[in-house]
C-alpha cells in the first residue's frame, strides 16, 4: 500500500526544542555537512529537502520553488551599526508539500540556528503569501509543479507540452510567475500571461485590466525564455484572437474576469496571546490592541510592557504571525514556542497561510517592535 500524503498543515512540531531535542540537533548539526560554510559571509543560501535531507539548491534556480517540496532559505547581512554578521533563516512550504517535508524543513531550520549560535531569527514562509521581506531576496519568485517527491524535475518545454505561466502582483517585489494548466480557464483578464512552447516560441498575452507593471515584468521574464527567437505580444480586445496558434494550444472556452487580489487582510485589530507550556492547554488571550490599516505608517496599538520576558507570546497582526520567547521562559514554554503557530491555526485557520516569525528577546525586528508602544 503506498504510504499516505499527508499535507504540511497536519504537522506535529510539538517535540521541536525539547533539552533532548536540543541535544540531538546540537551534535547532528555539527556533523551536517550541509552547512559546512554556511554564515560566514553575507548572502543567500538556498537548500531543498530531498527524502528528508538537505541539499544545496542551484543558485542558478533561486527563486524557483516547486509546489511538491518545502525549501531552507538563509539571509546573512551586516548592519551599518555593526561588522557582525545577522542571520535570517526561513523554511518556505509549498501548497502541495507533505507533512514529512515540513517536518523535516522545520526540524533543520532549528538545527541550522544551533549551528549559528542561536542568532537567527527564524520565519516560516507559505506559497503565495510570502513576506516582503522575502520576496526581496529574488529577483522573480517562480512556482513550479510537481517536486522531488514525485521525481518531477524543471522539464524544458516543448511544442508537444508547452508551459503555461500567470504573472500577477501589484508591484515589482510582490510579482510572482506562477505554472498554470494549459488551458483557456486558467485565463483572466486582469494579469498576464506566458506561454513558452520552446526557446524561439513564446507568446506574451495581457488582460485588458492587467497592471502596468504585470505587463512590464512578464514581457522581460518572456525575452529570458525566448532565447532564440522574437515574443509574440498580444493585448486582449488589438487583435489578440487572430493568433491562431496561441489559442489552439489553449483549447475552448471563455476567459474569465478580472479576478480580484487575494482577500488579504488590509484592516485587523492585533491580539496577543500568551503560550503555555502544556501543548494541550489553549492559549491565553491577554491583550487587544485597536484597529490598524496593514498600510498604515503608525500600528502602535499595544503596550510593550505586556511582554513578560518569563513567558512566550503569540501575536498575531492579522497579516503576519510572530512569536516571541522570554528570556525567562522556562524549557516548556520554549519547547511550546517551535509549534505555536500550528496550535494558533487550529483556532484561527487563516493563521495557516501567514507568514511566521519566531523572535527571541533581544532579537526584534521593526516590525514586530510597531505594533507596541
Amino acid at each position: 500500500m503506498p504510504e499516505e500524503k499527508l499535507s504540511w498543515k497536519d504537522t506535529n512540531l510539538a517535540l521541536i526544542g525539547s533539552e533532548i531535542d536540543r541535544k540531538v540537533k546540537a551534535a547532528a548539526a555539527e556533523i551536517e555537512t550541509a552547512w559546512d560554510g554556511v554564515g560566514q559571509e553575507e548572502g543567500i543560501r538556498v537548500w531543498r529537502i530531498e527524502n528528508f535531507q538537505v541539499k544545496e539548491w542551484p543558485q542558478d534556480q533561486y527563486g524557483e520553488f516547486f509546489r511538491g517540496d518545502s525549501y531552507i532559505v538563509l539571509k546573512s547581512y551586516r548592519t551599518k551599526n555593526s561588522n557582525a554578521l545577522k542571520h535570517d533563516v526561513h523554511i518556505w512550504i509549498g501548497s502541495e508539500s507533505t507533512q514529512g517535508e515540513y517536518g523535516t524543513a522545520a526540524y533543520k531550520m532549528v538545527e541550522l540556528d544551533t549551528f549559528l549560535g542561536g542568532i537567527p531569527v527564524q520565519h516560516r514562509q507559505v506559497e503565495g503569501k510570502e513576506s516582503l521581506e522575502f520576496s526581496r531576496y529574488f529577483e522573480t519568485l517562480e512556482y513550479l509543479d510537481g517536486g522531488v517527491a514525485s521525481g518531477f524535475r524543471k522539464v524544458e518545454p516543448t511544442i508537444e507540452k508547452p508551459l503555461f505561466f500567470c504573472v500577477k502582483g501589484t508591484h515589482a517585489k510582490t510579482l510572482k510567475m506562477m505554472q498554470v494548466p494549459l488551458s483557456i480557464t486558467s485565463m483572466n483578464e486582469g494579469d498576464s500571461f506566458i506561454l513558452c512552447a520552446s526557446k524561439d516560441k513564446v507568446w506574451c498575452w495581457h488582460g485588458k485590466e492587467a497592471r502596468p507593471i504585470e505587463k512590464a515584468s512578464s514581457n522581460a521574464w518572456a525575452e529570458k525564455l525566448c532565447t532564440l527567437g522574437t515574443v509574440t505580444t498580444l493585448d486582449q480586445g488589438h487583435g489578440d484572437e487572430e493568433d491562431k496558434e496561441f489559442w489552439e494550444y489553449l483549447g475552448k472556452g471563455t476567459i474569465a474576469p478580472a479576478v480580484p487580489d487575494d482577500a488579504e487582510v488590509c484592516q485587523f485589530t492585533p491580539v496577543l496571546y500568551r503560550v503555555d507550556g502544556d501543548a494541550m492547554k489553549p492559549l491565553e488571550k491577554v491583550a487587544y490592541g485597536t484597529l490598524v490599516e496593514k498600510a498604515g505608517a503608525d500600528k502602535k496599538c499595544l503596550k510593550k510592557d505586556a511582554l513578560d520576558d518569563s513567558d512566550v507570546f503569540l501575536l498575531d497582526a492579522g497579516w503576519e504571525i510572530f512569536v516571541w520567547i522570554g528570556k525567562g521562559a522556562d524549557v516548556h514554554e520554549k519547547i511550546a514556542a517551535m509549534g505555536a503557530a500550528d496550535r494558533y491555526a487550529e483556532m484561527e485557520p487563516r493563521a495557516n497561510f501567514c507568514p511566521v516569525t519566531i523572535l527571541k528577546s533581544g532579537q526584534e525586528t521593526s516590525t514586530f517592535l510597531s505594533f507596541f508602544d
